[in-house]
């Protein structure tokens, strides 16, 4: 063997090794697998609570899919879409006075979307928390405070729902401010 590839071989075998580690760390991260309740049953066996029995699985399956078909996330309705034109135009017009009254219009149009996704999330967590026993609940708090448990619960709404974060946007939307 020559020295090249003695050289090549120890690297050969740290790429596989790491290619190998890389898949595993992501198979044990879940990524992509489990229910939606996955993550409440971990969070509930740290913190030392009951697990969730069979009708409350079911209860908060239920919870779960009916808040997701109530609310995907949808591209910006008309209003939206022609306030963010005008905020857009008035931009690139050069005119700070049209470009503050059209952030404005669009602010109050993001605002009630806002507080309609605050409004369903709150509905939606209330109903989950309602499912849990007073003892599961304790155990989250005494584990990961109030605002863990919120987070928990907020989980079970999907990724982009949260408490603060609204519904989130559908793909190939815009953020505010930007015309295209």
């Amino acid at each position: 063997m020559n020295a090249k590839q003695t050289l090549q071989r120890p690297f050969a075998i740290l790429a596989i090794c790491m290619t190998l580690a890389a898949t595993v760390w992501g198979q044990g991260r879940g990524q992509g697998t489990g229910t939606p309740l996955q993550h409440l049953k971990q969070q509930l066996a740290k913190a030392g609570g009951n697990a969730l029995d069979s009708n409350q699985e079911a209860a908060l399956q239920s919870a779960i899919s009916a808040f997701r078909n109530a609310n995907r996330p949808t591209a910006p309705d008309s209003a939206e879409k022609a306030a963010r034109n005008e905020y857009g135009n008035a931009i690139l017009a050069g005119n700070v006075d049209a470009a503050k009254t059209a952030a404005d219009k669009l602010a109050g149009l993001m605002s009630e979307q806002q507080q309609a996704s605050l409004k369903a999330e709150a509905a939606f967590s209330i109903q989950a928390l309602s499912v849990l026993h007073s003892d599961q609940t304790a155990a989250l708090i005494a584990s990961f405070g109030n605002q863990g448990l919120l987070r928990i619960l907020a989980s079970l709404a999907g990724p982009g729902n949260g408490l603060g974060r609204g519904m989130g946007r559908a793909s190939g939307s815009k953020p505010a401010g930007n015309p295209r």
